[in-house]
């Protein structure tokens, strides 16, 4: 395919089955992986040229892929973000479904597949460990989203870390009598789902069956036909669990543990779980993780001893630290309050081609992670604040920044500012206070139309709940803002495979 060692390829698929063969075929080629939220709008621009709100088309910029992988069912929307960029030039390989022809001149999957059959095998180069692996994309603490240089020795040295620190108290390996089953629901292309639950597993041989949506009953269905054995989960989907009328205790009779990340999980809710289900908390364990893409991600996991609202003690090989954010000195103190820093072979090298913020996040190998915390008597973390202002909705991380621009840039609005509120249902939600120019007639409606074809679903702005606002300052106008959740993406319907 004309592809060579250090080519990047985006990966831009929900997650199917052939997601992780992709994505593991790229890393075995000597290749490097960006992953890509295929719901990532490609922008409708009226303006200027220079006003880029197309998020596939920024993100294949910089880092300049030379391939992409996508799927039939929005073929169309990234064949137009690759437009004028470095991937224009190169293959554009689609995941077929079936139901639909895919673009001219694309390189269906499945050929790749059978072509690499009767291939030799791949002639790897000097691969070294500290060759970068994977190139996620994260806001980081502050600003827009950066491309994290992520190792091989990073993602390796996580996935043997957790292990490490769990042992066999979490997962057991596959024998010729037992095999784990876990639904993949958490998306692939978040480092969650890559490197926290899919990678590990697959090395231990656990089977997966793969969601590309998430639909109640999708959900069930899977949950009712495979004897799951785990759960890998963000908050908002034990709510629903706690809540869907749909769901009996016997799906839960072979789970024995639930791992939640990207947001704290309120105490509330496992206590809800055990006592709708009536299950007994040492046959079903709850388990919580901290981390961030930066740190391939897991810093921290309560994998067995849960404290109420903790998020653990540091994994094995992972050290932290707590800094007085005034005078950068060491707090030793229990319950005192710091930034938590880590350090450790989980590291990431770098922002792509940003090495200010590089040094910014990264002092003497210490990452600085932007969340205000504690640990107590035992060493046990708890995280309190975040000293960065990121909004996480659902786990997803939602820059105000971004908001913020995009909102200025109505001809109207002359300032606006964004901020993250708790959401019981969400985790967070952004809150919009916005400035008109005096004497202009701009809605509500026109404000969040402005927005609407521009980023992601889970960041535009629509009328459905009372209980966070857009603010109009100098305009006597109120209307509802909400995050819609990335499962309700118009390009992802019918994407569901249940395959093993």
């Amino acid at each position: 395919m004309g592809l060579k060692k250090g080519d990047l390829v985006a990966l831009i698929t929900p997650n199917y089955p052939e997601t992780i063969l992709a994505a593991v075929g790229v890393l075995e080629a000597d290749l490097i992986l960006t992953t890509m939220n295929p719901t990532y709008t490609i922008g409708k621009i009226n303006v200027d040229d220079s006003f880029q709100t197309e998020e596939m088309k920024k993100q294949i910029k910089d880092c300049e892929a030379a391939a992409i992988i996508t799927v039939a069912e929005i073929a169309h929307i990234v064949l137009e973000a690759r437009k004028n960029t470095s991937a224009s030039r190169g293959p554009f390989v689609v995941i077929e479904d079936g139901t639909r022809s895919i673009p001219e001149g694309s390189v269906p999957f499945k050929d790749l597949v059978t072509r690499g059959k009767t291939l030799p095998p791949i002639t790897h180069y000097q691969t070294t460990s500290n060759d970068l692996a994977i190139l996620p994309y994260s806001s980081g603490t502050t600003g827009m989203p950066k491309g994290v240089m992520l190792t091989h020795r990073n993602l390796v040295s996580n996935m043997e870390m957790v292990e490490y620190t769990t042992k066999e108290r979490m997962w057991r390996h596959t024998t010729a009598d037992f095999q784990e089953v876990l639904p993949l629901i958490v998306p692939f292309f978040h480092i969650f789902g890559l490197n926290a639950a899919t990678l590990p597993r697959l090395h231990n041989g656990t089977k997966i069956i793969t969601l590309p949506k998430f639909t109640p009953e999708i959900f069930v269905d899977v949950l009712t036909k495979h004897k799951i054995t785990g759960l890998f989960a963000v908050p908002s989907l034990i709510t629903f669990i706690n809540i869907c009328p749909l769901l009996k205790k016997e799906i839960f009779q072979n789970v024995h543990h639930i791992i939640t990340g990207a947001t704290p999980l309120p105490e509330v809710d496992v206590e809800r779980f055990y006592e709708r289900y009536q299950i007994n908390s040492d046959d079903l364990k709850f388990s919580q993780g901290y981390g961030m893409t930066e740190t391939s991600p897991v810093i921290c996991l309560d994998s067995w001893s849960r404290k109420a609202t903790s998020i653990g003690q540091n994994i094995a090989g992972c050290e932290l630290r707590l800094v007085d954010s005034a005078t950068n000195e060491d707090i030793s103190i229990a319950g005192q309050k710091g930034e938590i820093w880590a350090r450790g072979p989980h590291i990431m090298k770098g922002y792509l081609n940003n090495e200010k913020a590089t040094r910014e996040m990264i002092v003497d190998g210490w990452l600085k992670t932007g969340d205000i915390g504690y640990f107590d008597d035992e060493f046990y973390f708890f995280v309190t604040d975040r000293k960065k202002d990121l909004i996480k909705v659902k786990g997803f991380q939602v820059p105000p920044a971004e908001l913020e621009a995009l909102i200025k840039r109505h001809p109207n609005v002359i300032e606006a500012a964004v901020v993250g509120i708790p959401n019981e249902r969400f985790g967070e939600i952004p809150k919009a206070f916005v400035i008109l120019k005096e004497g202009t007639k701009t809605t509500d409606d026109d404000i969040k139309n402005f927005v609407k074809d521009k980023v992601s679903e889970y960041k535009q702005l629509r009328v459905t709940s009372p209980s966070f606002q857009l603010y109009f300052i100098l305009y006597d106008l109120k209307s509802t803002l909400q995050i819609v959740l990335l499962t309700s993406s118009p390009h992802c319907d019918n994407l569901y495979r249940d395959k093993s």
